[in-house]
């Protein structure tokens, strides 16, 4: 089981400051808001914190989970934090959330490739487009790196990005001028869908788009790729899965 929030974690555990609540998905409107039913048959409407398409994570008859912010009186939503997907996969929907995790397992030392370094402070931090954020080691080894959030899954549970045309060609054109100039450019899949064993481009919604990230990879710039623990609790960055770049149709699921 799952979990995700904005203001409901603690950034130093990524843990959720309130317990979730299990709810069924009715429908999803306007992308920003969601109707749920309650275990007493009450229905709520939720505030979906992605505005993507969300495939297969939006279906009728979904378990979801949300959190309460506890600040009704100013008159804020609950938030949706998880959906149960295919039967028993939990996805984090917040998609804000990939840097965070990504800084958070970089400060904890889980991700071997980045041993060492550490994020400039906010105030100190360069200013680059796209979601670019600048890494340091002790001895001045620079290292610019851009999250992606990742919630699809093909059908044989292959992740797949983008979810849509037109996402994330800004930001992989940047590392890739970045690693022109002499820099280490990483991106940096962050994978928030606990069924997913690997990744691959989504050539098939996105030519180009896979086009530009196997130009990258030839300029030399890092593809990483880890899958989150998602439970009620929390959500952590887990284990590494490979980056499979071979130019492939997706089976796509059908359907929202």
């Amino acid at each position: 089981m799952n979990k995700n929030a904005n203001q409901l974690f603690t950034v130093e555990l990524m843990r959720f400051k309130s317990p979730l609540i299990e709810a069924i998905l009715l429908k999803r409107s306007f992308r920003f808001l969601a109707e749920v039913t309650l275990k007493n048959k009450k229905r709520r409407m939720l505030y979906c914190p992605n505005l993507g398409s969300l495939p297969h994570c939006d279906v009728l008859g979904s378990r979801v989970w949300f959190s309460n912010p506890n600040r009704l009186s100013q008159g804020y939503l609950d938030i949706w934090e998880l959906t149960e997907v295919d039967g028993g996969w939990l996805v984090f929907i917040n998609q804000g959330y990939a840097g965070i995790l990504v800084r958070e397992a970089i400060e904890y030392h889980r991700i071997p490739e980045l041993e060492g370094f550490r994020f400039l402070q906010s105030p100190m931090m360069p200013s680059f487009g796209h979601g670019i954020e600048m890494l340091l080691k002790e001895n001045g080894e620079q290292c610019f790196i851009h999250s992606e959030p990742v919630l699809s899954a093909s059908v044989r549970n292959e992740g797949y990005f983008p979810e849509e045309k037109g996402m994330g060609i800004s930001a992989l054109e940047e590392l890739m001028a970045l690693k022109a100039a002499g820099h280490r450019a990483i991106l940096f899949y962050c994978i928030q869908h606990n069924g997913i064993t690997c990744l691959r481009p989504a050539d098939n919604i996105d030519p180009l788009y896979g086009i530009r990230l196997r130009e990258a990879v030839t300029l030399g710039v890092e593809c990483l790729a880890y899958r989150t623990h998602i439970s009620l609790q929390e959500v952590t960055l887990g284990s590494a899965v490979p980056v499979l770049l071979t130019q492939e149709t997706l089976g796509i699921k059908s359907g929202n």
